[in-house]
Formats: structure tokens, sequence, C-alpha cells
């Protein structure tokens, strides 16, 4: 058999497997949504604000904090940090908060750990994501890369049944038929009313886009949707407004000008509109997004197009189809206004008694945690 036939015989091969892989996973989830559900506060409340940076006697860069409520109402954040992005000394750190205070960080996973018990090489690790199923157990999904750069990432996934106490072995997802590499995750997962799980992601290589991944009860592939497509898309959040209807908002990477990029489905992620600009912008950086309990969207995002040398909240009232900027965390326009170049990749949530958090990357050398009430967000 000469060499071209080889090559051609081999790509045919490719070719079969990937449709396979396509019509098995590109199956959208059969499930509804499930919204957060969380005490509305009233409007007429004392406002409530208050900030602080997390603990950090470990690494001198983190970055990517990611955080979820335990049973006591106690807040677990994640985060990564090392000598710098990307390096072979970034672990997955963590901290606890109760009663207004952080307890000091952690190391949770280490590279050659997790190396240990995935058996295989593995560079570095990245983005952590931790959120809650149906059943009260709490996932962390992790980035790791065994070759390369970012694009060509894997997603791994630990399981804890005791309030984040104890944690399983990490296990690599299978998300891709070529190698299992280029997916990251960034976003909040979404519950599923059967129990099973979506885990919005994105990919880096060859072009940049979004994916919605449909896990089973044990945190296995189970089903993919696409969010995007194309090569200016990245890590996609998605928010559930009912069992039907979400919006997903995107980090853009494409040419000026840069915004938001916004996507939408009304049966329940089994298709998905084409992403536009919304009148917000994007300096090519991640965002976060919250529906607050009788309350309206809030996003947090770089209210610039060039750099992320501010941090704002952004209100909607009408699901994303409009926007008020209404308060800015970091920028020059904060007094006084802290002397880090950075603030970045925001994770909003909302806890079970109706207060809002933002946890985000304060001149990559501390996590910062911003806690607050709808009186102090809308009011004056």
């Amino acid at each position: 058999m000469s060499a071209r036939l080889k090559w051609v015989s081999l790509a045919a091969i490719l070719l079969v497997f990937a449709g396979l892989y396509v019509r098995a996973f590109e199956a959208a989830p059969a499930a509804r949504l499930v919204p957060q559900r969380a005490a509305p506060q009233a409007a007429s409340q004392k406002p409530l604000f208050e900030s602080q940076l997390l603990p950090n006697a470990s690494a001198p860069s983190v970055h990517s904090a990611t955080a979820v409520e335990l049973a006591d109402g106690t807040l677990r954040a994640f985060w990564y940090g090392g000598t710098r992005e990307g390096a072979s000394d970034v672990a997955i750190y963590t901290s606890a908060y109760s009663r207004g205070v952080w307890t000091q960080e952690s190391a949770l996973v280490l590279r050659e750990e997790a190396q240990r018990q995935l058996l295989r090489h593995l560079r570095k690790l990245g983005n952590p994501v931790a959120g809650r199923d149906l059943r009260g157990r709490i996932w962390l999904f992790f980035v790791s890369v065994s070759v390369g750069g970012w694009a060509g990432s894997a997603i791994n996934a630990m399981v804890s049944e005791d309030e984040a106490r104890t944690w399983s072995p990490p296990r690599r997802l299978i998300t891709s038929p070529f190698f299992n590499i280029s997916t990251l995750v960034k976003g909040p997962l979404v519950q599923l009313a059967d129990g099973t799980m979506a885990l919005p992601v994105y990919h880096e290589m060859i072009g940049k886009f979004g994916e919605l991944l449909h896990l089973d009860v044990d945190g296995r592939v189970i089903g993919k949707t696409r969010l995007s497509w194309g090569d200016t898309s990245l890590q996609p959040v998605v928010v559930p407004r009912s069992e039907t209807d979400a919006v997903a908002f995107m980090r853009y990477a494409g040419q000026p000008p840069g915004r938001v990029l916004v996507t939408r489905t009304s049966d329940a992620g089994a298709h998905w509109t084409d992403p536009v600009k919304s009148t917000l912008p994007n300096p090519n950086s991640a965002v976060g997004s919250v529906l607050l309990a009788g309350g309206p969207l809030v996003l947090a995002f770089n209210n610039a197009e060039a750099d992320r040398e501010s941090l704002s909240l952004a209100l909607s009232t009408d699901f994303g189809e409009s926007w008020r900027v209404v308060r800015q965390l970091e920028g020059a326009s904060v007094s006084p206004p802290a002397p880090v170049p950075e603030y970045s990749y925001p994770w909003i949530m909302q806890d079970r008694a109706g207060n809002v958090h933002v946890l985000y990357t304060w001149g990559r050398s501390r996590i910062k945690h911003v806690a607050f009430n709808r009186a102090w967000l809308e009011g004056p």
C-alpha cells in the first residue's frame, strides 16, 4: 500500500469515527433546566456591602476563582495559583467564608498528585469550576494540560459527598474524539430536572467556540450542544430563567468593537440562537452573571474595550435585552483606586439568604470577595 493510500485510509477512518462520535454526542439534553433558587430580599432592606481580599500565603500569582455554598451557609471558594499562569507549580487552592471571615487557604489539587491519580503526564493546571447537583453532591471541575498550551487542555472532575470535606480522585472527562483535548471550563454548572447536569465549556484549538456538555449523574459526558461557532467566542456562562428559557454570555475574542456576546435557548438547551453582540464592552475577558431571585439579571464585567482595569455591575430587567450599569467595583472612579493593573474573571452567585457574592482576580496576586444585597445594588 502506498504512503498516500495509507493516509487516505487513515483519514477515512478518522472521519467515520468522528461521524459516529457526533451522532452519539451531539444530542441535546432532554431534561428541563433548573433555575437557581434563593430567598428574595425586600427592596426596603438596609444596604449591605462588604469587601476583602482572600488570604494568600502560598502563591505569588492567583487567578480564576469559583465558589459554592455549603449546607450550613458557608461559602467554599477555589482558585488556581503558582509562580505564574501556566507554571508547573500551579495548584488548586481553597478557602471557606463564614461570619465575615475567610480561612487560610490550603492546596486541594497538586499537579504531581493529580498526575499520579490520572495516570498521565500533566504540564500544568488551570481554571476550576465548582457546583452542586440535585443529589446534593459538590462537583469540582478543573483544567489540565499534558501537551502544548491551553489549546491542549482537558477537563477533570472530582466529587464530594460530605460538603467538600473529602473528595474522590480526579477523573478525566471524555469530551472530544480527537485526542480528547482542547476543552476548558469557566462558567457555572447548570442543574437539570432529571438529576443530570449541563456544563458550559469552550475550545481554543483551531476555532474558539462554546459548547454545553450533558453529564450523567456520575459526571460522564453523554451529549453536547454547540453554543457558538467560529473563532471569536469563549467562556460561556449559562443562566436559566425557567425550565425551558436560558441566556448565555460569552467572552469576545474577535475584531473591534469588543462586546459581550449573547445567545439564547427556549427549548431547554436543545437549540441556541446565533450569538450577537450586546451593548456592553468586552476586552477579551471573562464575565459572570446571575439571575437574582425575584429581581433583575446581573452581569459582572470589565467595562472597557481595551483593558481589564475596571470591573462593573450591570442590571437587566428584560433578561439581557437591555442593560443599565449601576455599580463600579474597581477602576479609576473608585476612591481610593487600588494600585493593581487587572481585575478579571468575576464569579457571581446568590446565596440562599439572598445576598450576592462576587469573587474575582485582583491584580493576579490575590482573589477579592465582595458581598452585597439588592438594596445596595439597586440603591442610589
